[in-house]
């Protein structure tokens, strides 16, 4: 790729097409270089920048010339535009042979060997150009870089040329057809005119998807390497958070709504809308009450033996269920007997206690003895156990 001198344009070759498809970072580079020579990446030592690889085919001249064909031949020194310029003209002359020409369209220009003339229809008129490859060796670039040149016809006389040939000593010839080839390169040119529309300075494409790296090697081989250790780098931060995970997780777990991964975010009043004094004061009233309530004693409940042995067997009143023999009395019910439960010793005047059913009411209140005791209950027919001495 070069900058044309006429509009300074950037214009591209079928070179940059073939290192595009085996090295888009290759390519990029060299756009790189073009847009800015001094961004200071060196290329590999020894290395030589790409350069057009058509040679001038002025010897096969005299040849063409000796068998009676009408051949032009574009001077190689000359400017491009001129070259350009002469390679139009000669086409629309309708010669039979165009020599060291040059096809050009928008940002695109190619060398061209030798366009021969064949047989058929074009906005030339009743004859069309086919590209001819007359370079001393074929190389596995060959079909491509004559596709290139074929897509230029196409736009310029408004045909297809069915055929490109490769002539290697002057008279083996192999035609290969358009139509087997010229969708690969169109697929390329379109990934590569995208990719050079794209271009940004600070975006370098992945070295590793390029099968080689053109004169660019050192630059892309430390840009893997420093990849590579900023992976592993990052793998050992991370090898580092998992053990970390646990300790966040049992952190976390203090506040209900909190997240494992934070412990700034563990649940904690919010002060934010509370006035300074306000909070002062509050956790001034705070300290003082827990003050009080951890000074004052704490006095325990009555267990349920102790509350069993308050209670006096002539402290309710039989029912008729109390009358019935071997049954045991409602206690509940008896307290709501005059609308209020009544305590040991607190029995109404004028009520006759009942001597006929005190039996099984003793019977019962020792039953309720056992509850919370230590001895265990007596089995049926066996009798009970002495009774343990009261806890001081």
């Amino acid at each position: 790729m070069y900058r044309y001198s006429v509009d300074n344009a950037v214009t591209y070759t079928s070179e940059d097409f073939v290192l595009f498809r085996e090295s888009p970072f290759a390519c990029w580079m060299e756009r790189l270089t073009l847009e800015n020579p001094d961004h200071g990446i060196p290329p590999d030592v020894g290395s030589i920048e790409s350069q057009n690889t058509m040679e001038r085919q002025d010897d096969i001249v005299d040849t063409l010339r000796s068998e009676g064909r009408k051949v032009t031949l574009i001077e190689w020194e000359l400017a491009e535009s001129r070259r350009r310029m002469g390679t139009l003209e000669a086409m629309r002359g309708g010669v039979d042979f165009i020599v060291n020409g040059q096809l050009a369209l928008g940002p695109l220009s190619g060398s061209a060997n030798l366009l021969m003339r064949t047989s058929g229809y074009s906005e030339l008129g009743d004859f069309l150009y086919v590209p001819c490859d007359t370079q001393a060796k074929t190389t596995l670039h060959s079909a491509f870089r004559l596709c290139f040149l074929v897509d230029l016809l196409h736009s310029l006389q408004g045909q297809l040329p069915p055929q490109m040939l490769i002539i290697r000593g002057g008279s083996d010839v192999v035609p290969l057809q358009s139509e087997d080839h010229i969708y690969h390169y169109r697929a390329v040119k379109q990934r590569f005119m995208e990719a050079m529309r794209k271009f940004r300075k600070h975006r370098m494409p992945d070295p590793a998807e390029s099968s080689q790296f053109g004169r660019w090697s050192d630059c892309a081989h430390e840009v893997l390497k420093q990849r590579a250790l900023r992976a592993e780098q990052q793998g050992l931060e991370a090898l580092d958070e998992d053990f970390e995970m646990p300790l966040l997780q049992a952190a976390g777990a203090a506040g209900e709504s909190a997240s494992t991964y934070d412990l700034d975010d563990i649940g904690r009043p919010s002060t934010s809308l509370i006035r300074p004094d306000r909070v002062s004061a509050v956790a001034e009233e705070g300290d003082a009450g827990a003050a009080s309530t951890s000074n004052r004693p704490v006095e325990p409940g009555n267990t349920l033996a102790e509350q069993a042995r308050m209670i006096t067997p002539e402290a309710y009143q039989a029912g008729l269920a109390a009358a019935r023999p071997g049954s045991t009395p409602n206690l509940t019910a008896a307290n709501r007997a005059d609308g209020a439960p009544k305590q040991a010793g607190q029995v109404s005047a004028g009520v006759t206690r009942p001597t006929h059913n005190r039996r099984s009411t003793d019977v019962a209140l020792q039953n309720l003895e056992f509850i919370g005791s230590s001895h265990r209950a007596p089995l049926i027919g066996m009798e009970a156990p002495t009774e343990a001495p009261p806890l001081a």
